[in-house]
């Protein structure tokens, strides 16, 4: 098994050489023709630098290796399974929680006016005698 992958591996080599090779004739050729044209030899290395670096990838690619496999694993039975074991234990592990009741019939802050007991004046809330009747207000 072994022997088959070296000897693969080493086709595969042998093969990415040649066509690395060949690609860059391809290219040298490609400069030569342009700058026979009249182009300028500047814009002709960019030109040319896009072009190997837009198509180089293909001899550098290794094959069988999926990008998604984390993503998108092929067991996602066994995933599923785990997850709702996992909600089964924290379900197990809650504790019930019994609702208090909730007084609604609450002042939550002191009025800002309210009236004298004793005369039924509107008086502030700041003020601790009223002024009307000169009695003691409690609020």
């Amino acid at each position: 098994m072994e022997s088959k992958k070296n000897k693969n591996s080493r086709k595969v080599i042998v093969i990415r050489l040649i066509g690395i090779i060949v690609y860059s004739a391809v290219s040298i050729y490609l400069y030569y023709f342009l700058f026979t044209l009249g182009f300028n030899p500047v814009i002709i290395s960019i030109l040319l630098l896009f072009i190997i670096l837009a198509t180089i990838g293909l001899f550098f690619r290794t094959k069988k290796k999926k990008l998604y496999s984390r993503m998108f694993p092929k067991n996602k039975n066994e995933q599923i399974r785990k997850k709702q074991i996992v909600k089964q234990k924290e379900f197990q592990n809650q504790e019930i929680k019994i609702p208090k009741p909730v007084n609604l019939e609450l002042e939550y802050r002191k009025p800002l006016i309210g009236k004298c007991k004793y005369c039924g004046n509107i008086v502030p809330n700041f003020v601790k005698k009223c002024p009307f009747c000169n009695k003691k207000i409690d609020q």
